[in-house]
């Protein structure tokens, strides 16, 4: 009697046909941009995308290949806020061997091993890359020079706000008057927080402008902004800068933190959108990463719901 596939022989022959598919795909639809049959490379992907980028490409930026080479075939496309492993791999999963991140790859601004070269962690990544034979391209400073902004933008649409924006005011929306629990169990609904999601303020404060400002949040964007906004929404505040500053204005102004990935994922999910009308020659999806923190009142205590800030 044959025996039956393992799980992982059964994933690699489905990550091999997804390969091979979007191969396919991309060899036929290949003369749309390139004049020959055998799909787009890397190099050719991040041409277009550089052109249609918005704003002028500066060489040299921290935006680039990270891992990989421009001469790989690319069969899809994955944007991503951050390219972990597990991003990696579901990538691989399905084919899209490109993959497109706000953040860095290996830790580090630098992106290179340096001294980790024997790092099991950093050699384990690098291999992952390596046997899929993926691309990271990072695509952060551009994308997040755009006008109007990109990760704003998206955000305020995960939230419900795209009607609200403040005509006037940068990144401030003017939200149907709610209180600042309320508020908070929104932002963790709409952006499935499981635990890392912190706040400052009275849960009973009244809130009707709200200050978007994902990814890092400094000082001097929050003292520019938030005399016209009750609660700023950030991603990463510098507990050194802007959280003091909320804390000395109490109980005047509130905060909300949903941590840096969070933030940026709807940003995530507007570039794939923007690469397929780019490069409609290669599917394009987001890759979620999801909230990296749990809750440790969730998991000490029976009674608290899994995943409660």
């Amino acid at each position: 009697m044959p025996s039956q596939p393992t799980r992982r022989a059964f994933l690699a022959t489905a990550a091999a046909a997804a390969v091979a598919a979007n191969l396919r795909s991309a060899r036929a639809q290949g003369d749309g941009l390139t004049g020959q049959g055998d799909g787009l490379t890397a190099a050719q992907v991040i041409d277009q995308l550089q052109k249609r980028a918005g704003v002028p490409w500066r060489e040299g930026d921290v935006d680039g290949i990270k891992a990989g080479t421009a001469e790989t075939l690319v069969t899809g496309v994955a944007t991503t806020v951050m390219a972990t492993a597990d991003v990696l791999r579901r990538a691989a999963a399905t084919g899209r061997n490109f993959i497109v991140t706000q953040e860095p790859t290996f830790y580090t601004g630098a992106e290179d091993g340096g001294g980790r070269a024997g790092d099991p962690v950093y050699a384990a990544k690098k291999a992952l890359v390596d046997d899929h034979h993926l691309v990271v391209w990072r695509f952060s400073e551009h994308w997040n020079a755009r006008k109007p902004s990109e990760p704003v933008t998206a955000l305020a649409n995960a939230l419900g706000w795209s009607a609200y924006g403040v005509a006037d005011a940068d990144a401030i929306y003017s939200i149907p008057e709610t209180r600042l629990d309320a508020l908070i169990e929104h932002v963790r609904t709409k952006l499935h927080a499981r635990g890392g999601l912190r706040w400052l303020g009275p849960p009973d404060m009244r809130v009707q402008t709200v200050l978007l400002s994902p990814g890092t949040t400094d000082l001097a964007s929050t003292v520019a902004r938030m005399p016209r906004a009750d609660v700023i929404l950030a991603g990463e505040p510098r507990e050194w800068e802007a959280v003091p500053y909320v804390l000395d204005a109490r109980p005047r102004k509130g905060l909300l933190a949903v941590g840096r990935i969070l933030s940026l994922e709807p940003s995530a999910a507007a570039c794939a959108a923007w690469v397929r009308s780019v490069v409609p020659q290669v599917p394009a999806e987001a890759i979620v990463v999801g909230d990296p923190y749990w809750s440790a009142a969730a998991q000490s205590d029976p009674g608290v719901r899994e995943g409660v800030s």
